[in-house]
């Protein structure tokens, strides 16, 4: 079984001092802010051409892509809030690049020894030799037990972020 830092539950008192979005981590905070801003951008460019040349159905179709995108940010606004995230620090020991598809095979080693390997996109620049902190959604309950297929595929459909530790 991996062992993940879970975010404290101490919630409450962030929500009384008003000072919640000082503690969501930086990687969630710019997946959050670009998801709103991706709708807001979608909507603003279909108004565009719905006042200029009466395009109806495109400016439709931005409403559906702002209505979805307002939907997932206010689900990940959700799991922040309830700090439904759980984090994976370790040092990043190999990373293998698959050449056809855009992912490569990141393996880490924890602070307890105990090595994790999962799947991210090519878009994250990682390197060997250097700590990172992930973060994921929380599995639910899902334990992958002594499975590593399932324990790879666990941590890699939940990925929510990564950031490199100073």
């Amino acid at each position: 079984m991996p062992t993940f830092t879970s975010s404290s539950r101490l919630h409450s008192r962030f929500y009384k001092q008003g000072a919640f979005m000082e503690h969501i981590p930086k990687p969630l905070f710019r997946r959050l802010l670009l998801t709103f801003l991706a709708g807001g951008g979608c909507f603003l460019i279909g108004l565009i051409f719905f006042l200029r040349g009466g395009d109806i159905p495109f400016f439709t179709l931005s409403i559906l892509l702002f209505l979805l995108s307002c939907g997932k940010g206010s689900l990940l606004l959700l799991l922040l809030r309830k700090k439904a995230y759980i984090m994976l620090e370790g040092i990043c020991t190999d990373v293998r690049r698959k050449l056809p598809g855009g992912t490569q095979n990141i393996c880490l080693v924890d602070a307890d020894g105990n090595r994790h390997c999962l799947v991210v996109g090519k878009g994250h620049k990682l390197r060997t030799g250097l700590p990172y902190r992930f973060y994921f959604r929380d599995s639910g309950g899902i334990s992958p037990g002594k499975n590593p297929l399932l324990k790879k595929a666990l941590l890699t459909d939940n990925l929510l972020g990564v950031e490199e530790m100073k």
